[in-house]
């Protein structure tokens, strides 16, 4: 009988990498909740809700066509349409074509689990612009502060990151952000090596949020980023000679650890986007800039020595080597935040 269990086994892996993410993950009904400016009755598709209240919350099922919707008011009512969206799990097919293949796509394709409506909607009587908002109009942020968990665990400037974003109008906000590097982080070139870390980071950002008011939906920013680091290392080096080459092989080489001494001013153009899901802020970015690093060393066996490296491509000796330089910066997190 043992010998069925190897191929179940590949039977429900094949099963899983065939699978569709908004199939397996999507449940048929999603929770809505709706915010109006004044006590109000709902009509949700041919389903009268009984409660009169400012704030709303009912359930509807996924299906590609628009929800009706009805807000009844003491002397005003409003008719509407919630519109329909692909949701996050039908969308990841794309993302991850080497998980399911693609066949994730042509299932979820047809199937009404793919599509999502707003989780939050908010909508005010007296105006007559607009149907409904994507996010809760009347419950207005004064700040958030948020953290970055994959800093934690970084490969490269480990760190504890903490930042405090204020609105500043209704399209504008700031956001100030400081960081503390860890000593030692997950990554380490040496196993007998610890590179002792220490440092700190800050940064000021500008935001324009260009579709809702600030700090809800996608943004544009500008960002600068001003980052200080010394840690401990170990390399080889050689004596200097005039015309040494520092990718070439040299038998008086020796082994030296030493600290590095790094600063790093970056200015990065971002764009992202804010989404809140019950008074918890998610806020996805990604940008492009420009970073200008100064790098000296100390504690070094003879100053005067040169760097090696065994490889033209080799990004840590790009790091690590003495002087000034300009590169691309990428800029790129995920940001847990809490209102307040």
């Amino acid at each position: 009988p043992n010998r069925f269990i190897l191929p179940r086994y590949y039977l429900l892996l094949l099963m899983f990498c065939c699978s569709s993410c908004a199939t397996v993950f999507n449940k048929s009904e999603q929770k809505i909740s709706l915010w109006t400016n004044e006590p109000t009755q709902l009509i949700v598709a041919t389903d009268t809700l009984s409660t009169k209240s400012t704030q709303h919350f009912f359930t509807a099922k996924r299906q590609k066509v628009p929800l009706p919707i009805t807000v009844l008011g003491d002397s005003l009512q409003r008719k509407f349409e919630l519109a329909t969206h692909d949701s996050f799990a039908y969308t990841s097919n794309y993302f991850f074509p080497h998980v399911n293949l693609l066949l994730g796509y042509l299932i979820d394709r047809k199937a009404d689990k793919r599509y999502a409506y707003p989780t939050v909607v908010s909508v005010d009587l007296n105006q007559n612009q607009r149907d409904y908002y994507h996010y809760n109009l009347f419950k207005k942020v004064k700040q958030l502060i948020k953290l970055t968990p994959l800093k934690i665990v970084g490969f490269h400037n480990a760190s504890i990151e903490l930042a405090y974003e204020r609105p500043t109008g209704r399209d504008f906000s700031t956001q100030l952000m400081v960081s503390y590097l860890i000593p030692n982080s997950i990554y380490r070139r040496s196993a007998d090596l610890k590179e002792n870390t220490k440092g700190y980071r800050l940064a000021l950002e500008e935001r324009f949020y260009f579709k809702k008011d600030a700090p809800y939906g996608p943004y544009f920013s500008i960002e600068l980023d001003y980052l200080n680091r010394q840690s401990h290392t170990k390399r080889e080096f050689a004596p200097y000679e005039e015309g040494l080459d520092p990718f070439d092989y040299y038998e008086d080489s020796y082994e030296d650890t030493f600290i590095v001494n790094a600063t790093y001013l970056s200015r990065n153009f971002k764009f992202g986007y804010q989404k809140e899901f019950s008074r918890i802020f998610i806020d996805m970015y990604i940008g492009l800039g420009v970073r200008r690093r100064n790098i000296s060393h100390s504690d070094r066996i003879n100053p005067a020595d040169v760097l090696l490296s065994y490889q033209h491509y080799d990004l840590e000796y790009n790091r690590i080597k003495e002087g000034r330089s300009t590169e691309l910066s990428i800029p790129l997190n995920v940001r847990l935040g809490w209102r307040f």
